[in-house]
């Protein structure tokens, strides 16, 4: 019989980067449920300071399994070869040794796989929770939260707290805690507010090419953006994105663009993103550090996407909109730049109505 209080509970995410951060109300519940509890998550590295600071949190693990991300996971989530790396790192890494060291009374694989129960269980977490009906390893957990295609993802995260037999009220949306000075240093990067100028996130990077608009279309969405507003625009994203967009700047207009890509840590970026008033991107982090501060966004989808309203269904948020194709609507294409930014102008108007 599972005890009413916890004692300690590890929850596993060593997935990438949005998937993370919409596991943070969730830690908020288990926090407030569970006061007296020990709380630890265990995350790849490339995640961990997106968690640095959070009160919800005692303890933040490494833990860089290779399976469901795009960080180490090289091979398909059910080839032989992922078998293998996922079943060599639970049984013999040293990440899985601490783990298993910590003694924790319950566990929760937020993702559920095979491999997240095989370590759950290598741990001697008895009270295990995992996910039925995505990527296996429910016949491990002693219960799981079902899968289904349509609900908000952190949504489906908070139902484990039902689980746990607790009862907690918690907005669905990421949690990050900035320092003062870090908000401070992105307002400094932003410069003085000036009337009609809006601060606009651009951000043209994501994992695979297929997912991504396109690196032609974000540059012609920036061509517009600098001849049609008097807006100030960061680009943000990797090193690998530095060169993504191009565009040139008006004669007759300032240039009010910076290229910030790969010159900004994962916490400088996501204070830029705090003290911003629109952000634009692929199905990418700055879609979900847009939703952790309630910044109005609009997504952008590329080919692989079959359908913006689940997309939006999943992982989108109320002051966000999500473009894209709606296949079962006889809408194939994608969306052009001039369509997406008289979209813009429309969603920021409805939200900063001054900001045109």
């Amino acid at each position: 019989m599972m005890p009413r209080s916890p004692s300690s509970i590890f929850v596993l995410r060593n997935n990438d980067l949005g998937d993370v951060l919409v596991t943070t109300p969730l830690l908020a519940g288990l926090r407030l449920a569970f006061p007296n509890a020990k709380v630890s998550i265990g995350v790849g590295k490339w995640a961990r300071t997106l968690l640095e600071h959070n009160p919800d949190l005692d303890e933040i693990v490494d833990c860089n399994a290779p399976w469901h991300n795009k960080q180490n996971c090289n091979f398909p989530a059910n080839s032989p070869k992922t078998f293998l790396a996922g079943l060599w790192y639970v049984l013999f890494s040293k990440e899985s040794r601490f783990i298993t060291k910590s003694k924790h009374s319950h566990g929760i694989d937020i993702l559920g796989s095979r491999q997240g129960s095989w370590l759950l269980k290598r741990a001697r977490i008895h009270h295990r929770f995992g996910v039925k009906g995505y990527a296996g390893g429910d016949d491990w957990c002693e219960d799981c939260v079902d899968f289904r295609e349509d609900r908000n993802v952190a949504k489906a995260g908070l139902a484990f707290l039902a689980l746990l037999d607790a009862k907690a009220e918690i907005e669905p949306r990421p949690r990050i805690f900035l320092r003062e000075e870090e908000r401070l240093e992105a307002e400094s990067r932003w410069g003085e507010r000036k009337e009609k100028s809006k601060r606009i996130i651009l951000a043209p990077g994501g994992g695979f090419p297929e997912k991504c608009w396109g690196d032609d279309n974000f540059s012609t969405l920036l061509q517009i953006f600098l001849e049609q507003t008097n807006h100030k625009i960061a680009i943000i994203g990797s090193r690998e994105d530095k060169k993504r967009v191009q565009a040139n700047a008006p004669s007759s207009k300032p240039i009010r663009m910076e290229n910030l890509c790969g010159e900004l840590s994962l916490r400088q970026s996501a204070a830029l993103v705090a003290q911003s008033d629109f952000v634009l991107s692929n199905s990418s982090l700055p879609m979900h550090l847009a939703g952790a501060f309630g910044i109005p966004s609009v997504t952008v989808l590329g080919e692989w996407y079959d359908s913006a309203q689940l997309h939006q269904r999943q992982w989108g948020y109320p002051e966000g909109l999500v473009l894209g194709k709606e296949t079962s609507n006889g809408m194939p294409n994608l969306f052009e730049p001039e369509d997406v930014f008289n979209i813009y102008k429309k969603h920021a108007n409805e939200n900063h109505p001054r900001s045109l």
